[in-house]
């Protein structure tokens, strides 16, 4: 018996489309393993509600889709079902792997978010997608590509079938009956289309919601349908969606929809023509503890995109759609890397005191060691991504987001082989901050005031002196409280690190974008590096955002965003976040003055936490009292309870305005 027919009839349908026609392309092998499984997977359960899927994604089979691979795997019970399939599976679609160095994988190596191209498929239907496939040249895209639309149809009628045997509400079955082959007509179905891609998808973004949705806009209020489609997002562990400065009734009912919820991580893009009614929503929102909206400035955001990238028409940029935690993407237009590697700067710098500091007989000298030791690093990681790019364009075919993203199918080529219409890198600069405050403390301890020597600092930052880390942590010349030295060296450290992706170029794309997203990495990177001069001591977390390190933003909000505006955060264009906790008392006029006054300065992102330090502490001790708290950590949203310990202590000690 062959492996396809071992495979078929253990249930492995997906597994057995891989081998079905073994002489075929990996695209067109991994299109059919698709298709059989749209043929045959278990469908969710419908428990009600008027959209379908829902709930949490349902996989009845040992290999399954995933967006960012195209499968993932159940390794033990597969075998167990036909020994040596995953051997098998491994032998000719795990080929790639990436070359990125672990230790600079700070909240991502190669990885990436995207969404679909929602509104066309709403608007034309996957029907009008069949003539554009057929002029593709190559065989195994034009016939991988027809397999799996086959197999989405076959999906969808087995959908609206089990609806009807359901008694589901006939309009849901009704829209099935038409969605996503046909376009949509009314928001209900285009609300309906959106949840379906969505799963098809394997729930990662929801895209430009409302913006999408005012073609069919009608005057309806369908806040409780997006209170199901976020819900669904919630529960699948789904990511973002933005909200853009084409403000309408859909803005503020997706604000409203979005109350309380961890999920979606809603981008509210801000201008000077937002209007009171979206405010108001925003900060109602904000307030009911669900970490949403996250607020961002359409000036320095998308002011900066066009300004990096002139090519791209202000339409185009006006699809901008944070994907995964916040990284700047196109909506249903691009393939970034989200993140493909995040540099940690403190494992750095503690390499740099080690060799050069006794070395130096200044501080710029010591400065220009350091830098030279980044740019070494930023020489070997994006010298890694171009190759992985290139490995992974050869080995790792994705056939749904070949079909889901423009323009791929009109380039005739896979996603992942410079298919998209735009395409770029995000790199994370992780601990830029700890940097900033360690420089400070070595250019007054080493060089300044020469209070001890290179010397007597490694070997007591080794020994973890306590005093000494004491002594860093309260240095009074900080980041956080608008002190103009430490803005001053603030402006140089990212000015310069950040300048050092400008004449890279990545295998595909249009170049690299720094960024500062730690996602939920910023314990973990941290238990790598010994103590550092910001009084860091050693294995503890690295700051989480650019924003002050914890406890260190002493002279209130206004100082700590004047301190976060003196960063080259014009450079930090794959996002630069900023953490900030206020107090469920906080005045809506006075939040939104500071957000506004903090985007004039030239701050780009702001996402926040509403929560008192008793509620904290109360969740810290007692994680059932606020199951519903959440939190917004390093660019993502989490329920504080689900949190690691250390990022637990580390969101304990920050400082609530």
């Amino acid at each position: 018996m062959s492996l396809f027919e071992s495979l078929y009839h253990a249930g492995e349908y997906f597994a057995a489309g891989l081998f079905e026609e073994p002489a075929r392309g990996l695209f067109y092998r991994k299109a059919l393993g698709l298709r059989r499984y749209f043929e045959t997977a278990a469908l969710p359960p419908y428990t009600g509600g008027h959209l379908y899927p829902s709930g949490g994604q349902h996989f009845d089979t040992n290999l399954f889709p995933h967006y960012l691979t195209g499968f993932k795997m159940n390794r033990e019970a597969l075998d167990e079902k036909v020994p040596g399939a995953s051997a098998a599976i491994d032998s000719e679609f795990d080929r790639y792997h990436t070359s990125v160095p672990w230790e600079h994988s700070v909240a991502g190596n190669m990885y990436t978010h995207s969404m679909p191209n929602y509104a066309r498929i709403a608007a034309e239907g996957f029907e009008s997608y069949l003539p554009r496939i057929e002029k593709i040249a190559d065989a195994d895209l034009r016939g991988g590509l027809s397999h799996l639309l086959a197999g989405i149809r076959t999906y969808v009628k087995r959908c609206a079938d089990y609806l009807q045997s359901a008694g589901a509400d006939q309009a849901l079955i009704d829209a099935l009956r038409r969605l996503p082959f046909m376009p949509a007509r009314t928001i209900y179905e285009a609300i309906v289309c959106r949840n379906f891609l969505f799963y098809l998808d394997n729930c990662d973004n929801l895209g430009c919601v409302a913006s999408d949705l005012m073609p069919y806009y009608n005057g309806e209020d369908v806040t409780e349908l997006l209170c199901e489609l976020f819900d669904n997002c919630d529960i699948t562990g789904g990511y973002s969606m933005s909200l853009g400065v084409d403000y309408s009734p859909l803005t503020v009912q997706c604000l409203r929809a979005v109350k309380g919820k961890r999920r979606p991580m809603m981008e509210l893009f801000i201008d000077e023509n937002c209007p009171d009614e979206v405010w108001d929503a925003a900060l109602d929102a904000v307030r009911s503890s669900g970490g949403q909206p996250a607020f961002y400035s359409y000036r320095g955001v998308i002011g900066g995109l066009h300004r990096r990238f002139p090519q791209i028409p202000q339409a185009d940029l006006d699809r901008f759609c944070g994907g995964g935690c916040t990284e700047s993407m196109l909506a249903g237009l691009s393939n970034v890397g989200s993140l493909d590697a995040g540099i940690n700067l403190p494992l750095i710098l503690t390499r740099t005191i080690a060799e050069k500091l006794a070395d130096s007989a200044d501080f710029e000298e010591f400065h220009a060691a350091f830098i030279a030791d980044v740019s070494a690093v930023v020489d070997t990681v994006t010298r890694e991504i171009a190759a992985s790019q290139k490995e992974r364009a050869l080995h790792n075919p994705l056939p749904m987001r070949t079909l889901l993203i423009d323009d791929c199918i009109d380039n005739g080529l896979d996603f992942n082989n410079g298919g998209a219409r735009y395409m770029w890198s995000i790199i994370n600069f992780a601990g830029t901050i700890n940097i900033i405050d360690a420089m400070l403390v070595i250019d007054d301890y080493i060089f300044r005031d020469k209070t001890m020597s290179a010397a007597e600092l490694i070997q007591r930052l080794a020994n973890g002196d306590e005093a000494l880390l004491h002594k860093m942590r309260h240095h009074p010349v900080c980041f956080g409280v608008d002190d103009p030295r430490a803005n001053a060296m603030a402006s140089r450290i990212s000015g310069e690190i950040f300048s050092l992706l400008d004449d890279k170029m990545p295998h595909f794309g249009l170049g690299f974008l720094p960024a500062s997203i730690q996602f939920c990495t910023a314990a973990d990177a941290g238990k790598q590096i010994g103590a550092t001069p910001d009084g860091r001591c050693a294995g503890a977390p690295l700051c989480e955002s650019l924003g002050a390190i914890s406890g260190k933003d002493v002279k209130g909000t206004t100082a700590l965003l004047g301190s976060v505006t003196s960063l080259a955060l014009d450079k930090a264009l794959g996002i630069p976040v900023v953490n900030l906790t206020v107090n469920p008392a906080f005045d809506n006029g006075i939040l939104r003055s500071l957000i506004e006054s903090y985007m004039d300065m030239g701050g780009m992102h702001l996402q926040l936490t509403c929560t008192s330090r008793e509620m904290l502490e109360e969740a810290m001790a007692d994680p059932d009292r606020h199951r519903n708290l959440v939190i917004r950590v390093g660019g993502y949203s989490e329920y504080f309870h689900r949190l690691s310990d250390d990022l637990k202590k580390l969101v304990l000690s920050r400082t609530i305005h």
